[in-house]
């Protein structure tokens, strides 16, 4: 059943049996009175009990009504307070749903209207009786205020509650998009470099295969190493992604700068002569920085082999002080500067700089040229 058919029953319960309260009493009070007098204090009891079924709605317009019937029954001669406890129950009422300055109003006009009821009916039930009726009234609104900010209290948290679990899913979704970018840049990066070195020594093993068989199968040496170390990397990565016990599989190191002269032999078999110099300790550096420099100097590489073709290259990377600092740069590739707004791999390399910190920059040299130069701290924060 609903929380309002659940209400609605209440209050006609509570109107019943205030109803047939108010009645019995006054059958008592009554009972010498002449039969119209009683007949009208009757119905007038019944009414003032009765009206409690729509307290709900109507709050202050049932103490109207309540109001009302206790003028008409102390005008027929009979004392007010033997009416019952009805009124209780809607200063309780109109304490639990109106607002503190209105409830305290409407309260201050019940207990003014108690006074002069009392004062004029048949007897007064003294002074004391007064004092405990009209403290009576005011515990009723008093208990109805209570059970009002304990709502409003109840409906802030709940609301803050509903906040936080959106904030919490916002939160989710934020991981869930940041893990997605991180995992479309590592497969970007095995992919594109492995592949770009793939496709170019396929290509010349297939064109020297008739006139120099063993410039083929060099180039088809180069393609299964460079296979393996790719399906070695992608698996290394989906075992990472897969294991959610991180004691279940131990893959292998993620790659770094002291793996550089692996990378630079696969792009030098792949017909880019590089040109390389370090400085500073290189396995000093932390290892995500690691991670990161060696990914951005894999796709810079990349882009050399894939949109120059065999030219020269150069590469720089200083350890130094708190950061590293990476150059690759190849001389007279125009076709690396047509090609470079085009693609994830500037955007992925960019992203890496930026969540260590970093800066990286990317664009054409006087010479014709293209270069990318990038600074990584081993600190959160740029220094």
């Amino acid at each position: 059943m609903a929380a309002n058919t659940w209400r609605r029953v209440l209050d006609a319960a509570l109107a019943g049996a205030a109803a047939y309260a108010a009645v019995v009493l006054t059958l008592e009070v009554a009972a010498g009175l002449p039969t119209p007098i009683r007949v009208g204090a009757l119905l007038l009891a019944a009414g003032y009990g009765a009206a409690l079924a729509f307290r709900g709605a109507w709050p202050r317009g049932v103490l109207a009504v309540q109001a009302a019937t206790a003028i008409g029954y102390v005008a027929l001669g009979l004392p007010v307070f033997m009416l019952g406890p009805a009124v209780l129950v809607t200063v309780y009422t109109i304490g639990s749903r109106l607002d503190r300055r209105a409830a305290l109003g409407t309260l201050g006009i019940a207990e003014a209207l108690l006074a002069v009821l009392l004062w004029a009916g048949p007897s007064f039930p003294g002074i004391a009786s007064w004092v405990l009726f009209s403290a009576l009234l005011a515990g009723a609104w008093f208990l109805g205020d209570i059970v009002r900010r304990w709502q409003l209290a109840a409906a802030v948290h709940s609301r803050r509650a509903a906040e936080l679990e959106q904030a919490r899913e916002e939160i989710a979704r934020l991981a869930v998009t940041a893990e997605r970018l991180r995992i479309a840049r590592e497969l970007h990066d095995v992919v594109a470099h492995s592949m770009s070195v793939i496709a170019m020594h396929a290509g010349s093993g297939r064109l020297a295969a008739a006139r120099d068989p063993a410039a083929a199968r060099k180039a088809l040496e180069v393609v299964e190493e460079s296979s393996r170390d790719a399906l070695a990397e992608m698996r290394r990565l989906v075992t990472v992604l897969r294991d959610t016990d991180e004691a279940a599989a131990v893959p292998a190191p993620a790659p770094g700068l002291l793996d550089l002269h692996r990378l630079v032999a696969e792009v030098a078999a792949a017909g880019v002569s590089v040109d390389v110099h370090t400085e500073g300790d290189l396995g000093a550096v932390p290892g995500g920085v690691s991670l990161a420099a060696y990914r951005i100097v894999q796709e810079a590489l990349t882009n050399v082999v894939r949109h120059a073709g065999p030219t020269h290259a150069r590469l720089s990377v200083v350890a130094r002080g708190d950061s590293v600092r990476l150059e690759v740069s190849n001389g007279g590739g125009r076709r690396v500067a047509a090609a470079a707004g085009r693609g994830h791999g500037l955007v992925g390399m960019r992203e890496r700089a930026a969540l260590y910190s970093g800066e990286l920059t990317a664009g054409p040299e006087p010479d014709g040229g293209w270069q990318v130069a990038g600074w990584l701290p081993y600190a959160e924060g740029p220094r």
